[in-house]
């Protein structure tokens, strides 16, 4: 059996970006394999940055959205989410949306959370935090 693997928004946002090729491979293998997970905070998170940083029009986001949606398994929040992520966010001293984003993986019994944004090899439970860029 795989990894169940969740996927930072960030990680998504290095696929648009042709500025760093290295990266943006890097990402483009994640994002494309097989038994990846997200959020809608993660969808939300993307599609504001693709509207914002890389001029995306409507059309084009909601084809980001409907291709998320066919590709990954998508997480609701719910009132464990919350109350999880608050736990996290206390006890790990990271930033609200990102104890928000752990807590969805976690809840999602997902083991690996790819981000660029967190402590690498971070583990929080069964969760471990992997910095795909780091060398």
């Amino acid at each position: 059996m795989s990894d169940k693997i969740f996927i930072d928004s960030n990680i998504f946002l290095y696929t648009f970006d042709s500025r760093d090729e290295k990266k943006q491979k890097i990402s483009k293998e994640i994002i494309l394999s097989k038994n990846r997970i997200i959020s809608i905070q993660v969808i939300n998170e993307v599609s504001n940055n693709l509207i914002r940083k890389f001029k995306f029009d409507n059309s084009m986001v909601k084809r980001f959205i409907k291709s998320a949606y066919e590709r990954y398994e998508v997480i609701e929040f719910t009132q464990e989410t919350f109350l999880l992520a608050c736990d996290i966010r206390e006890n790990y001293n990271i930033s609200y949306y990102d104890s928000l984003i752990v807590s969805s993986a976690i809840n999602a019994k997902c083991t690996i959370l790819y981000s660029e944004d967190m402590q690498h090899n971070l583990k929080i439970n069964s969760l471990t935090i992997i910095n795909p860029f780091k060398e």
